[in-house]
Protein backbone atom coordinates (compact mmCIF):
# COMPACT_ATOMS: atom_id res chain seq x y z
CA UNK A 1 0.00 0.00 0.00
CA UNK A 2 1.06 3.82 -0.77
CA UNK A 3 2.36 5.24 2.55
CA UNK A 4 0.24 8.18 3.03
CA UNK A 5 0.16 10.63 6.50
CA UNK A 6 -2.55 11.71 8.72
CA UNK A 7 -2.58 13.69 12.27
CA UNK A 8 -4.63 14.04 14.79
CA UNK A 9 -4.60 18.60 15.41
CA UNK A 10 -5.95 20.61 18.71
CA UNK A 11 -4.05 22.21 21.45
CA UNK A 12 -2.80 21.09 24.11
CA UNK A 13 -2.83 18.00 22.11
CA UNK A 14 0.57 15.85 23.73
CA UNK A 15 -1.42 13.65 25.53
CA UNK A 16 -3.94 12.43 22.81
CA UNK A 17 -4.01 8.76 22.95
CA UNK A 18 -5.13 8.81 18.72
CA UNK A 19 -1.61 8.21 16.83
CA UNK A 20 -1.57 4.64 19.72
CA UNK A 21 -4.91 3.22 18.90
CA UNK A 22 -4.86 4.40 14.75
CA UNK A 23 -1.43 2.97 14.58
CA UNK A 24 -2.99 -0.11 16.26
CA UNK A 25 -6.03 -0.14 13.45
CA UNK A 26 -3.16 0.34 10.86
CA UNK A 27 -1.15 -2.64 11.81
CA UNK A 28 -4.50 -5.14 11.64
CA UNK A 29 -5.62 -3.62 8.21
CA UNK A 30 -2.20 -3.58 6.89
CA UNK A 31 -1.60 0.26 5.72
CA UNK A 32 1.74 1.29 5.42
CA UNK A 33 0.50 4.59 6.71
CA UNK A 34 1.97 7.36 9.25
CA UNK A 35 -0.72 8.63 11.97
CA UNK A 36 1.17 12.08 13.74
CA UNK A 37 -0.16 14.67 16.78
CA UNK A 38 0.29 18.07 15.99
CA UNK A 39 -0.05 21.09 17.94
CA UNK A 40 -2.53 23.55 15.63
CA UNK A 41 -3.71 26.63 18.25
CA UNK A 42 -6.99 28.35 17.55
CA UNK A 43 -7.11 30.32 13.88
CA UNK A 44 -4.29 27.96 12.65
CA UNK A 45 -5.86 25.39 11.01
CA UNK A 46 -5.42 27.02 7.29
CA UNK A 47 -2.43 27.90 7.76
CA UNK A 48 -1.02 24.38 8.66
CA UNK A 49 -3.21 22.77 5.50
CA UNK A 50 -2.09 24.63 3.29
CA UNK A 51 1.47 23.85 4.37
CA UNK A 52 0.59 20.15 3.83
CA UNK A 53 1.98 17.75 0.49
CA UNK A 54 -0.20 15.32 -1.75
CA UNK A 55 0.97 12.60 1.01
CA UNK A 56 -1.87 13.64 3.77
CA UNK A 57 -4.78 11.71 3.37
CA UNK A 58 -7.05 13.12 6.62
CA UNK A 59 -6.98 14.67 9.46
CA UNK A 60 -8.56 14.64 13.23
CA UNK A 61 -9.51 17.76 14.75
CA UNK A 62 -9.92 18.21 18.46
CA UNK A 63 -10.73 21.53 20.84
CA UNK A 64 -10.10 24.44 19.86
CA UNK A 65 -11.08 23.24 15.86
CA UNK A 66 -13.94 21.44 15.36
CA UNK A 67 -16.03 24.31 14.76
CA UNK A 68 -13.05 25.80 12.36
CA UNK A 69 -12.77 22.92 10.42
CA UNK A 70 -16.39 22.93 10.23
CA UNK A 71 -16.32 26.10 8.41
CA UNK A 72 -12.99 25.46 6.04
CA UNK A 73 -14.50 21.96 4.57
CA UNK A 74 -15.82 22.61 1.07
CA UNK A 75 -18.57 19.26 2.16
CA UNK A 76 -19.77 17.88 5.02
CA UNK A 77 -22.17 15.19 5.92
CA UNK A 78 -24.90 14.70 7.98
CA UNK A 79 -24.16 14.86 11.20
CA UNK A 80 -21.19 17.74 10.65
CA UNK A 81 -24.10 19.94 8.97
CA UNK A 82 -26.61 19.55 12.35
CA UNK A 83 -23.42 20.29 14.70
CA UNK A 84 -21.62 22.87 13.17
CA UNK A 85 -18.68 20.69 14.15
CA UNK A 86 -15.88 19.39 12.17
CA UNK A 87 -13.67 16.22 13.79
CA UNK A 88 -12.68 14.52 10.43
CA UNK A 89 -11.27 16.23 6.97
CA UNK A 90 -10.55 13.62 4.44
CA UNK A 91 -8.91 15.27 1.21
CA UNK A 92 -10.91 15.23 -1.97
CA UNK A 93 -11.16 16.07 -5.47
CA UNK A 94 -12.65 19.49 -4.71
CA UNK A 95 -10.86 20.43 -1.38
CA UNK A 96 -11.41 18.74 2.36
CA UNK A 97 -14.80 16.66 3.09
CA UNK A 98 -15.77 17.19 6.89
CA UNK A 99 -17.23 14.93 9.17
CA UNK A 100 -18.74 14.37 12.55
CA UNK A 101 -17.70 10.85 14.37
CA UNK A 102 -17.93 12.15 17.91
CA UNK A 103 -21.86 11.36 17.52
CA UNK A 104 -21.32 8.15 16.18
CA UNK A 105 -18.70 7.79 19.42
CA UNK A 106 -20.63 8.73 21.54
CA UNK A 107 -23.98 6.49 20.66
CA UNK A 108 -21.49 3.34 20.22
CA UNK A 109 -19.62 3.96 23.62
CA UNK A 110 -23.61 4.36 25.41
CA UNK A 111 -24.68 1.45 23.35
CA UNK A 112 -22.10 -1.05 24.56
CA UNK A 113 -22.34 0.24 28.19
CA UNK A 114 -26.22 -1.36 28.02
CA UNK A 115 -27.82 1.48 30.40
CA UNK A 116 -31.63 0.68 29.82
CA UNK A 117 -34.01 3.63 29.23
CA UNK A 118 -32.82 6.81 29.35
CA UNK A 119 -35.18 9.19 30.37
CA UNK A 120 -33.55 12.05 31.65
CA UNK A 121 -29.71 12.66 30.40
CA UNK A 122 -27.78 15.49 31.48
CA UNK A 123 -25.06 17.55 29.57
CA UNK A 124 -22.53 19.57 31.31
CA UNK A 125 -21.27 22.12 28.91
CA UNK A 126 -21.74 24.19 26.04
CA UNK A 127 -19.21 23.53 23.08
CA UNK A 128 -18.85 21.48 19.83
CA UNK A 129 -18.64 18.16 21.85
CA UNK A 130 -22.11 19.36 23.74
CA UNK A 131 -23.54 19.52 20.45
CA UNK A 132 -22.60 16.05 19.30
CA UNK A 133 -23.92 15.23 22.68
CA UNK A 134 -27.09 16.31 21.64
CA UNK A 135 -27.26 14.85 18.37
CA UNK A 136 -26.49 11.88 20.18
CA UNK A 137 -29.04 11.83 22.81
CA UNK A 138 -31.58 12.45 19.88
CA UNK A 139 -30.90 9.03 18.25
CA UNK A 140 -30.33 7.12 21.72
CA UNK A 141 -32.97 8.63 23.37
CA UNK A 142 -35.56 11.20 21.75
CA UNK A 143 -38.17 11.22 24.26
CA UNK A 144 -36.07 12.15 27.04
CA UNK A 145 -35.89 15.19 29.02
CA UNK A 146 -32.55 17.02 28.11
CA UNK A 147 -30.77 18.94 30.97
CA UNK A 148 -28.11 21.65 29.77
CA UNK A 149 -25.42 22.77 32.71
CA UNK A 150 -23.11 25.35 31.44
CA UNK A 151 -21.50 28.29 32.85
CA UNK A 152 -21.22 30.53 29.68
CA UNK A 153 -24.95 31.21 29.31
CA UNK A 154 -24.70 32.73 26.08
CA UNK A 155 -23.63 29.38 24.58
CA UNK A 156 -25.65 27.40 26.96
CA UNK A 157 -28.99 29.18 25.81
CA UNK A 158 -27.73 28.50 22.37
CA UNK A 159 -27.24 24.74 22.82
CA UNK A 160 -31.04 25.14 24.82
CA UNK A 161 -32.20 26.32 20.70
CA UNK A 162 -30.35 23.35 19.08
CA UNK A 163 -31.79 20.72 21.24
CA UNK A 164 -34.98 21.71 20.83
CA UNK A 165 -34.91 22.33 16.95
CA UNK A 166 -33.64 18.86 16.95
CA UNK A 167 -36.75 17.62 18.93
CA UNK A 168 -36.14 17.63 22.35
CA UNK A 169 -37.68 18.43 25.14
CA UNK A 170 -35.09 20.76 26.75
CA UNK A 171 -34.18 22.26 30.47
CA UNK A 172 -31.75 24.56 31.66
CA UNK A 173 -30.49 24.24 34.67
CA UNK A 174 -28.27 26.40 37.33
CA UNK A 175 -27.21 23.71 39.67
CA UNK A 176 -25.48 20.63 39.63
CA UNK A 177 -26.89 19.06 42.45
CA UNK A 178 -30.84 20.05 41.41
CA UNK A 179 -29.52 17.67 38.34
CA UNK A 180 -27.15 15.42 38.77
CA UNK A 181 -29.18 12.80 41.37
CA UNK A 182 -32.50 12.39 38.78
CA UNK A 183 -29.98 12.01 35.68
CA UNK A 184 -29.86 8.72 34.19
CA UNK A 185 -26.91 10.19 32.09
CA UNK A 186 -24.84 12.83 32.55
CA UNK A 187 -22.93 13.50 29.78
CA UNK A 188 -19.88 15.61 30.96
CA UNK A 189 -18.00 17.14 27.76
CA UNK A 190 -15.59 19.82 29.46
CA UNK A 191 -11.57 19.18 28.72
CA UNK A 192 -9.83 17.72 31.52
CA UNK A 193 -9.57 18.74 34.70
CA UNK A 194 -12.69 21.62 34.50
CA UNK A 195 -14.50 19.43 36.39
CA UNK A 196 -12.34 18.96 39.06
CA UNK A 197 -13.40 21.73 41.77
CA UNK A 198 -16.94 20.51 41.09
CA UNK A 199 -15.87 17.02 41.86
CA UNK A 200 -14.53 18.31 45.23
CA UNK A 201 -17.60 19.65 46.05
CA UNK A 202 -20.15 17.09 45.43
CA UNK A 203 -17.20 15.00 46.84
CA UNK A 204 -18.44 16.02 50.70
CA UNK A 205 -22.49 16.84 49.47
CA UNK A 206 -23.80 13.76 51.63
CA UNK A 207 -26.94 14.22 49.80
CA UNK A 208 -24.92 12.95 46.59
CA UNK A 209 -26.88 10.07 45.49
CA UNK A 210 -26.67 9.47 42.08
CA UNK A 211 -29.18 6.65 40.30
CA UNK A 212 -27.77 7.07 36.73
CA UNK A 213 -24.67 6.43 34.95
CA UNK A 214 -21.81 8.91 33.59
CA UNK A 215 -19.28 9.51 30.85
CA UNK A 216 -17.23 11.83 30.67
CA UNK A 217 -15.13 12.73 27.65
CA UNK A 218 -11.95 14.00 29.05
CA UNK A 219 -10.02 10.72 29.81
CA UNK A 220 -6.77 11.69 30.65
CA UNK A 221 -6.54 10.62 33.83
CA UNK A 222 -8.69 7.58 34.13
CA UNK A 223 -10.93 7.73 35.84
CA UNK A 224 -11.86 11.43 36.06
CA UNK A 225 -12.25 12.61 39.77
CA UNK A 226 -15.57 13.68 38.59
CA UNK A 227 -15.97 10.01 37.06
CA UNK A 228 -15.15 8.54 40.13
CA UNK A 229 -17.69 9.75 41.97
CA UNK A 230 -19.93 7.82 40.43
CA UNK A 231 -17.16 4.62 40.79
CA UNK A 232 -17.09 5.46 44.71
CA UNK A 233 -21.14 4.83 44.50
CA UNK A 234 -21.33 1.65 42.46
CA UNK A 235 -22.66 3.72 39.56
CA UNK A 236 -21.62 2.71 36.09
CA UNK A 237 -19.37 4.99 34.55
CA UNK A 238 -18.20 5.50 30.75
CA UNK A 239 -14.72 6.56 29.87
CA UNK A 240 -14.06 8.93 27.06
CA UNK A 241 -11.85 6.20 25.99
CA UNK A 242 -14.82 3.74 24.63
CA UNK A 243 -15.97 7.55 22.81
CA UNK A 244 -12.27 8.22 21.30
CA UNK A 245 -12.12 4.51 19.57
CA UNK A 246 -15.96 4.25 18.42
CA UNK A 247 -15.10 8.12 16.61
CA UNK A 248 -11.86 6.94 15.42
CA UNK A 249 -13.22 3.26 13.97
CA UNK A 250 -15.68 5.83 12.07
CA UNK A 251 -12.94 8.18 10.87
CA UNK A 252 -11.02 5.05 9.79
CA UNK A 253 -13.48 4.16 7.54
CA UNK A 254 -13.90 7.15 6.44
CA UNK A 255 -9.66 7.08 5.31
CA UNK A 256 -10.16 3.58 4.15
CA UNK A 257 -13.31 3.93 1.68
CA UNK A 258 -15.06 7.37 2.60
CA UNK A 259 -18.07 6.22 3.93
CA UNK A 260 -18.44 5.68 7.97
CA UNK A 261 -21.08 3.59 7.68
CA UNK A 262 -18.96 1.02 6.10
CA UNK A 263 -17.22 -2.09 8.34
CA UNK A 264 -13.91 -1.94 8.22
CA UNK A 265 -12.14 -5.72 7.20
CA UNK A 266 -12.12 -7.89 10.12
CA UNK A 267 -13.20 -4.95 12.50
CA UNK A 268 -13.36 -7.39 15.10
CA UNK A 269 -9.97 -7.90 15.39
CA UNK A 270 -9.41 -3.74 14.38
CA UNK A 271 -11.04 -3.01 17.81
CA UNK A 272 -9.54 -5.54 19.93
CA UNK A 273 -6.04 -4.14 18.47
CA UNK A 274 -6.90 -0.82 19.47
CA UNK A 275 -8.45 -1.22 23.22
CA UNK A 276 -4.70 -3.43 23.66
CA UNK A 277 -3.15 -0.20 22.62
CA UNK A 278 -4.81 2.08 25.26
CA UNK A 279 -3.90 -0.73 27.88
CA UNK A 280 -0.12 -0.21 27.53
Amino acid sequence: MITKKLSVLGSPIEHSKSPLIHAAAYSVLGLDWIYERNEVRKGGLRGFIEGLDDSWLGLSLTMPLKEEAAKFATWVDKAAEATGAVNTLVRSESGWNGYNTDVFGIVQAVHQANLGELNRVLIIGSGATATSAAVSIRQLAPNSLVLIQARNQKTRDKLAGFCKDLGLKTKKVASLKRAINKADLVIATLPGGALNEDAAKLSKWRGFKPTGAVLDVAYQPWPSSFAQLWLDQNRPIISGLEMLLWQAIAQIRIFTCNDPAIALPNEVAVVEAMRHSLEQ
